[in-house]
C-alpha cells in the first residue's frame, strides 16, 4: 500500500482497536477479490473526518453499493466512497461514540474490474478504544404466511427503554440486513436488553402496507443467540378459498352424468388422513407450484381430506388461534402474532383410489 503520507496528508493512524472479518460463507467465486488489508485513519484538524482503506489484491469497481452498504449503529453525517485502483475508502463524517463498536458492512459492494466477480462477505469492526464489543445476536426473517425468506431487508435493534410508539418513527440503535438466504447478524453489541423489528422497505420508518415483524419478548445478546421472525402486512385481509374446485367438480359429475360416469373418473381421487401432535382448530391447504388447490378447515381431530385429485402436492399446517376458519395477519399496535404456518417438508403423492396415512410432528 501506499505511504499514508502520499494517501491522505495530515491523516495519521487511529491507537484504536480493530478487527477484520475476513469472507466467509458458502461457495464462493474464488476469482472474486480479496482482502488484504484495512485501515482506519483520522485528520489531525478534524476529529469527525475518519478514512478507512479496504486494500484488495486486484482492481475493483462497486457492485449497487447504495442498495447493501450500511454502518451499525447508524451514523447521523454522510459517508462518501472513493475507489482508487486496487483500494477502496470510505470517509466518514460524524463523532463516533468512544464506548461503541462500530461495525461497516459491504456484503455484495464490492466485484472485480474484468469478470465482474462478487464478494459477497465483507465487514469491518472498529472501536476508538482498546475494547470490542463482540456479543452476537443472529437469526433469520421469513414472510409469516408464505414462508418465503425475506432477503435485503432492514432488521433493527433498539434499547429497552424506548416507547412501542416511537421504533417506527425512531433511528434505532443498531441495524443489520438480510442476506441472500434471509439471515441477519448483529456481531457489535454490548450486554444489554433489545427490542427488535424489522421492516420490508427502504427505511427505518413504517410505511402503510409494508410488512413488520417483531419479537414478543426483549432479547439479550448474552442469553439469546438466535432467533426467527415472520415478517407480516398488518393491512393484509385472507380471502379463504369459499369454494372447492376440485370437490365441484367431482360433485358435478356425479349429480349430473349419472348415466355416463365412468369408473375410472370416480377413482381418480385419493383420500389423505393427517395424524399429528396436534388437537386444535387449524386449516391444511394442498398447493401444486405455490397455487393452492385444496383448502380444509378443521375444529379438531380426525384431520381426514377426501376426494383429493390424484397428483403431488405440498402440504401447508395453519394454525387457527381465534377459530374464525382463516389465516389471520398480526397486528404491531395490539401486539399480536400472526397466527403460525408449517410447511410439510416434502411433496407428497396423492394416488388414485388410495387413502394416505400422513404421520407428522408439528412443532413450532
Amino acid at each position: 500500500m501506499k505511504t499514508f503520507i502520499n494517501i491522505l496528508t495530515g491523516l495519521f493512524l487511529l491507537t484504536s482497536c480493530a478487527n477484520i472479518v475476513a469472507p466467509t460463507g458458502g461457495d464462493k467465486d474464488m476469482s472474486a477479490p480479496r482482502l488484504l488489508n484495512v485501515e482506519l485513519l483520522q485528520s489531525t484538524n478534524d476529529k469527525k473526518t475518519k478514512t478507512i482503506i479496504f486494500e484488495f489484491d486486484e482492481y475493483i469497481q462497486l457492485n449497487n453499493f447504495e442498495n447493501y452498504f450500511y454502518i451499525s449503529p447508524p451514523l447521523q453525517g454522510v459517508t462518501k466512497k472513493q475507489i482508487k485502483g486496487k483500494e477502496l475508502y470510505i470517509f466518514l463524517d460524524d463523532v463516533l461514540d468512544e464506548k461503541t463498536t462500530y461495525q461497516v458492512v459491504l456484503h455484495y459492494c464490492v466485484m472485480d474490474y474484468n469478470e465482474e466477480n462478487i464478494l459477497d462477505t465483507l465487514s469491518y469492526r472498529f472501536s476508538l478504544n482498546d475494547t470490542l464489543d463482540t456479543l452476537t445476536l443472529s437469526g433469520r426473517l421469513e414472510d409469516a404466511y408464505t414462508l418465503n425468506i425475506l432477503d435485503n431487508v432492514w432488521v433493527m435493534l433498539f434499547n429497552e427503554d424506548i416507547s412501542d410508539s416511537l421504533i417506527f418513527n425512531a433511528i434505532p440503535d443498531y441495524i443489520s440486513k438480510t442476506d441472500k438466504s434471509g439471515f441477519f447478524n448483529f456481531p457489535n453489541l454490548k450486554y444489554k436488553n433489545y427490542k427488535i423489528t424489522a421492516l420490508t422497505e427502504d427505511d427505518f420508518f413504517y410505511n402503510k402496507n409494508e410488512k413488520i415483524a417483531f419479537s414478543d419478548s426483549l432479547l439479550n445478546p448474552k442469553l439469546d443467540s438466535f432467533i426467527v421472525l415472520y415478517a407480516f402486512d398488518p393491512t393484509f385481509i385472507y380471502d379463504s378459498l369459499v369454494v372447492d374446485s376440485i370437490v365441484e367438480e367431482l360433485d358435478t359429475i356425479i349429480n349430473f352424468n349419472k348415466d355416463t360416469i365412468s369408473k375410472e373418473q370416480l377413482s381418480n381421487f385419493g383420500n389423505l388422513e393427517i395424524y399429528t401432535n396436534k388437537n386444535s382448530s387449524c386449516i391444511f391447504q394442498l398447493l401444486q407450484n405455490g397455487v393452492v388447490k385444496r383448502e380444509v378447515y378443521f375444529s379438531q381431530k380426525p384431520y381426514l381430506i377426501k376426494k383429493v385429485k390424484a397428483g403431488m402436492y405440498n402440504l401447508k399446517y395453519i394454525s387457527d388461534n381465534n377459530q374464525d376458519s382463516v389465516w389471520n395477519t398480526g397486528s404491531w399496535s395490539l401486539k399480536i402474532q400472526p397466527e403460525k404456518v408449517v410447511n410439510y417438508p416434502a411433496e407428497i403423492n396423492i394416488r388414485s383410489n388410495w387413502d394416505l396415512e400422513l404421520d407428522w410432528t408439528i412443532e413450532y
